[in-house]
């Protein structure tokens, strides 16, 4: 069995561009990966050529691309190149891309080198469903724990809402014991206010109850100005006793 033969470093360089996907606007893989397109020759030398190779030169760059029998593809959106062993997800092929002048020994090497393409091409599949069953478990536990953290939140929501509720009623209580407190307190102050007016009605009454029977009390004695029920005399009066003799 012949050993794996070393992959061109410009083929790497070129694989290692593409699935970066950094300059995906301006270089990437089509749809199918089985070529790659430039979109923009310009941006493709001031931005993408110098960080993969000595160059930035994009015709430089097309003549290494014929030199490993890359086809070339014209269409509305660019530059299409494509190589029957230069694909995406398959590293492995790329050791089989060689230059012209080796045309006869990759015709050769890929005669008797199948079996070990296949047999890498499935231990790639096989990583790659391990790393897609990986991501799918570690959504469902990212998925439990956003409903776990949900269900805390809605549980927070309604324990808050029980609580303003609870709040409300109490200052509704509270507001209805302090009316009728007021109310008490003028109901009271009512009831003074109206044993005060009855107090002085019934005084002003007694007042003039006395003042009617001092009146008629001189009108029925001898002397009109004189008040026999009293032991003293103010002056007026006593003017008035000695008058009544004279």
């Amino acid at each position: 069995m012949n050993t794996r033969t070393p992959i061109p470093t410009f083929i790497l360089k070129t694989y290692q561009m593409l699935e970066e996907q950094k300059h995906a606007n301006i270089v990437s893989w089509t749809a199918q990966g089985t070529a790659f397109i430039v979109y923009n020759q310009q941006q493709m030398e001031k931005e993408v050529l110098q960080n993969f190779f000595k160059h930035s030169n994009y015709s430089s760059f097309v003549r290494q691309l014929n030199l490993y029998n890359f086809k070339k593809v014209r269409s509305k959106e660019g530059q299409i190149f494509k190589h029957k062993c230069f694909r995406k997800g398959m590293k492995s092929m790329l050791q089989f891309i060689k230059r012209r002048n080796q045309e006869d020994i990759v015709t050769s090497t890929l005669q008797e080198e199948p079996t070990i393409s296949i047999k890498e091409e499935q231990n790639l599949f096989k990583e790659c469903a391990i790393d897609i069953k990986e991501t799918n478990n570690k959504l469902k536990e990212d998925m439990k724990l956003l409903q776990e953290t949900s269900s805390y939140l809605i549980d927070q929501m309604q324990n808050l809402n029980h609580f303003v509720y609870n709040q409300s009623v109490d200052i509704e209580v509270k507001f209805k014991q302090v009316g009728q407190m007021l109310h008490a307190i003028n109901e009271e102050l009512r009831q003074e206010n109206k044993s005060e007016t009855q107090t002085n009605k019934f005084i002003g009454e007694y007042k003039q109850v006395k003042e009617d029977e001092f009146q008629e009390s001189k009108i029925g004695s001898p002397n009109p100005y004189v008040d026999y029920n009293s032991t003293a005399l103010n002056p007026l009066d006593y003017e008035c006793f000695i008058d009544s003799f004279l």
